[in-house]
């Protein structure tokens, strides 16, 4: 293989990242702990890059980000500074992981650049003769693998990262391998044994169609293949400890494992805000509808369409929705189905 990129200065990918500002001690503790400094760099940079992806989570309000287009949302949320974030408000975009990431190579002296893809950004970085790119927040997925999930969900999975790969040449311009792959010199304390998602899902599956107390709460009492499987997805949430933007997105991929590909044409995800006492409260309704064909996900759907059954994700697993539920929780919700381009969930 012949890598990609490296005759070029790391300006040509991006901006060199001079933060005026720094994360406080305890994240910067947090986040090189186990660092292999005697090591080589790609060692380092990728202990790093792990470290960093098990501490922050991504930023609910951003996964709902087509919800709000004030300049308000954005300095408080997209434009926050790296050290607005510690270990408790820990939510991160990709602007902020980018900078996060970037301030930690810069500080073990690994020059790095943010590339700036329109409003998404990522990592390029150099050593041992090869171009890395860092993304840990966009949904990608193993080349043996069917699901997608980006690597801050990944990592409170414990699932291998993804994200974190050399580019080399093919026919179509470059080709990202996982640093995994690569048969580089690592470094032990990068050495994780990660799970395997398919057998991983499957056992717990397994033990689940077999236990008798694992239906959703508030499910009504009926015999549903449908209603069977989003049970299960409630209780494969409940053995995992994450935040509400990866459970979406581990919910999204166990659809994925749990309906056949026909099935999932009649599921749609509708992102809600809903206000309380205490703010807003960012999530989705997860709408399946056997009578119509969803062309898009994330999209506004017409209240009268609204069939099936219906479920929100929430305090830690999936609450089922009646029609009015779902119809009250929806109409309460602002700007519904507002696409911004260049923005992924």
């Amino acid at each position: 293989m012949i890598p990609y990129g490296i005759d070029k200065p790391l300006e040509h990918y991006g901006k060199v990242f001079k933060p005026d500002v720094r994360p406080g001690k305890k994240f910067i503790k947090r986040a090189e702990k186990d660092l292999p400094l005697e090591s080589n760099d790609i060692s380092i940079a990728l202990k790093l890059y792990n470290n960093l992806n098990e501490i922050v989570e991504y930023d609910e309000e951003v996964l709902a980000f087509n919800q709000d287009l004030s300049i308000e949302f954005l300095q408080k949320v997209y434009n926050q500074t790296i050290d607005m974030i510690n270990l408790t408000n820990n939510r991160v975009t990709c602007k902020t992981h980018a900078e996060l990431y970037s301030f930690f190579l810069t500080k073990h002296n690994i020059p790095c650049v943010i590339n700036e893809s329109g409003p998404h950004r990522s990592v390029y970085f150099k050593a041992e003769g090869l171009l890395f790119n860092a993304d840990a927040t966009s949904l990608n997925q193993e080349e043996k693998d069917d699901y997608t999930m980006d690597d801050l969900t990944r990592s409170k999975l414990g699932l291998r990262p993804n994200g974190l790969g050399a580019l080399f040449q093919d026919e179509n311009g470059a080709r990202k391998i996982n640093i995994y792959d690569l048969g580089l010199n690592l470094a032990e304390s990068t050495q994780i044994d990660y799970v395997d998602f398919k057998d991983r899902t499957n056992s717990i599956v397994s033990a689940l169609v077999n236990c008798k107390s694992f239906k959703i709460r508030n499910i009504p009492d009926i015999q549903d293949r449908v209603i069977d499987n989003f049970s299960l997805i409630n209780n494969l949430l409940l053995e995992e400890n994450l935040g509400s933007a990866s459970a979406i997105k581990y919910i999204n991929t166990l659809i994925k494992s749990l309906f056949t590909k026909e099935e999932q044409k009649h599921i749609v995800y509708i992102p809600i805000r809903e206000k309380d006492k205490n703010g807003f409260n960012y999530g989705e309704i997860i709408n399946f509808n056997e009578k119509e064909i969803r062309e898009h996900k994330h999209e506004a759907v017409d209240m009268k369409k609204i069939g099936g059954y219906s479920f929100k994700y929430g305090n830690g697993s999936l609450e089922y929705l009646t029609p009015r539920k779902t119809r009250k929780a929806i109409e309460d919700s602002n700007n519904i189905g507002i696409e911004i381009e260049g923005f992924s969930k």
